[in-house]
């Protein structure tokens, strides 16, 4: 497991990695100031909400206890790390507090203090820039709005700055990062084959949720990165809500499963899709071919200098060549392409960045804008893949029955579609999705999650044995 030191050499790198971006818009002096997430409540209780800390936080401290603050000296790059003023109750109910020693220890800081000192810091690192660069400035996120532990020094934020410089950094991993994230794809990956082994003795999508949750927490981990997805119900529809998350229907034919475990607060994302039988046939497995496909396209494909929007299109091009074959479809692939017809069955984007967040920043940069077409208008990052960046590639084709009427409806759409055989499709097939987490390398990819069966042949014989 990873020590509390390894934390605190871990968030002092990415610490030099922020200073650094910063640098590189000529910020050089001033403060850096992050609020940790507070402790909340439920609403009218006293009862404590489950806690996670806010994942830039995290980044730049290492730290996983809540009400903590973070101020970063900019011209001399020195630490502080604050702890809340603790009531005299508080051991009894939470446990005894960490001390300012015992935190700045742990943390790896130069100093650590508590809230109440946070506005005599700032006045003394103000105090020691020059006057003529703008020594009051406290650098802080965009999205954060409560600065009342700043004092007199609330009135001098600038949010111009910092965003962007976490952000990018957050973008290329380090190594001890990706560590992290094939630490939390190993316990997934090793849940969803325990689903996949027991789904023909389930008795529904909850018992299989119950069962993904404890593989994971069995094995140390923390929270899930996101609400599972565990989607069959009658003749597998289920499958055809991207989101769906309620998990309370019955078992019916075929099963996806999108679930992902934290660890250590970085997160997994990954979906398989089978049959409760064990035996992939007719339209279903035609569907799972496509998608298949779709996939180890992309995933060949993948490598620094490749534009992302380029990989969804590839993997649209190969879908529109599979609903050909199908018969879902007719025309040819290019004149399927310049009408989006692919759109219709796959509605959503490739994938997305990975790391502390299960959508983690930095999909579109300052001035790139989203590509207003179908499907691909839902592309979560336009970026050119560089090393250092992780990314789900998780490519689908679904049966949506709204997407689908409208489809058919639309005689621009309509010609290009065999109605009969899109009518047989949808009332056996709810929808397929394949998703890996790979690290793109100097040389390719590292597919961290490549491991978990998803060939035909190899999800039969797991699920035989």
């Amino acid at each position: 497991m990873t020590t509390a030191s390894s934390y605190a050499l871990l968030a002092s790198e990415n610490r030099a990695k922020v200073l650094a971006n910063l640098a590189s818009s000529s910020v050089t002096s001033g403060a850096i100031y992050l609020r940790g997430m507070p402790t909340t409540e439920r609403k009218w209780t006293d009862c404590e909400q489950p806690f996670r800390q806010e994942s830039n936080f995290f980044y730049l401290t290492g730290v996983s206890e809540p009400d903590f603050h973070l101020v970063i000296d900019i011209a001399t790059k020195e630490s502080h790390i604050f702890i809340p003023k603790f009531g005299a109750d508080h051991a009894l109910w939470c446990g005894a507090p960490p001390t300012v020693q015992e935190t700045k220890q742990k943390y790896g800081v130069q100093h650590s203090g508590t809230v109440e000192d946070i506005p005599a810091v700032l006045a003394q690192i103000n105090s020691s820039v020059s006057a003529k660069i703008n020594a009051s400035t406290v650098h802080v996120l965009e999205q954060e709005t409560e600065f009342s532990a700043l004092g007199a020094a609330s009135t001098k934020t600038d949010k111009s700055a910092l965003s962007h410089a976490v952000i990018e950094a957050r973008m290329l991993k380090s190594s001890g990062e990706i560590e992290l994230l094939r630490k939390a794809a190993k316990i997934s990956g090793d849940a969803h084959i325990a689903v996949m082994k027991a789904v023909g003795r389930g008795t529904g999508e909850r018992e299989l949720h119950a069962l993904f949750e404890y593989e994971c927490f069995r094995k140390g981990s923390g929270p899930q990165a996101y609400t599972p997805i565990i989607a069959s119900g009658h003749d597998g529809r289920h499958a055809s809500v991207l989101h769906y998350v309620h998990n309370g229907g019955p078992l019916d034919k075929t099963l996806l499963v999108d679930a992902g475990c934290e660890w250590e607060n970085y997160a997994a994302d990954i979906t398989r899709t089978f049959p409760i039988n064990g035996k992939y046939e007719g339209d279903f497995k035609t569907t799972y071919e496509i998608t298949l496909a779709m996939q180890n396209a992309v995933l060949a494909a993948l490598k620094p200098g490749v534009k992302w929007e380029d990989m969804h299109r590839l993997a649209e091009r190969v879908a529109a060549e599979g609903l050909l074959k199908a018969g879902l479809v007719k025309g040819d692939v290019t004149t399927l392409l310049e009408h989006h017809i692919p759109a219709i069955f796959f509605p959503h984007g490739l994938g997305h960045s990975l790391g502390l967040d299960v959508h983690d920043v930095g999909g579109y940069p300052k001035g790139v804008p989203r590509i207003d077409a179908p499907g691909i208008k839902y592309l979560r990052m336009r970026r050119t893949l560089v090393a250092g960046m992780v990314v789900t590639v998780e490519p689908g084709i679904y049966f949506v029955d709204p997407i689908l009427d409208a489809a058919l409806a639309d005689p621009k759409t309509a010609r290009f579609l065999n109605a009969e055989v899109v009518e047989r499709f949808r009332k056996g097939v709810g929808g397929v999705r394949i998703e890996d987490d790979v690290v793109i390398t100097e040389n390719g990819i590292d597919n961290l999650t490549g491991w978990i069966p998803k060939e035909i042949a190899d999800v039969e014989k797991l699920m035989r044995a």
